[in-house]
């Protein structure tokens, strides 16, 4: 939960600066920093854990919908296979965001 509400005390600050700073390229460049710090806590830090839950999460609905669907009503399995094409891309850039995130943190710890 300290990850959600430090994202959310960070969008605050960013949204005082837009109107506090003049340099609009020192914005972006402390945009940028801030935003990157964020994705490397979520990927490697604390927030790796959450971004674990998440995609198993995701992955166990999709699955028990399935099962759902092939036991209960085996007609409409056209509907779930559309469904699930539409649905493994977010699965696909989450797994490949946490992979990264993880090798990049073993690469940085040596």
């Amino acid at each position: 939960m300290g990850l959600f509400n430090l994202g959310k005390k960070i969008d605050k600050g960013l949204e005082l600066a837009d109107q506090a700073i003049v340099d609009k390229d020192k914005l972006n460049d402390l945009k940028y920093t801030l935003e990157q710090a964020r994705t490397e806590l979520m990927l490697s830090g604390k927030g790796a854990s959450i971004t674990k839950v998440t995609i198993c999460g995701l992955v166990i609905i999709i699955v028990l919908i399935g099962a759902y669907k092939f036991l209960f009503d085996p007609v409409s399995m056209n509907n779930y296979k559309d469904f699930v094409l539409s649905v493994t891309p977010l699965i696909g850039i989450l797994i490949g965001a946490y992979g990264a995130g993880a090798t990049l943190k073993k690469f940085v710890e040596k």
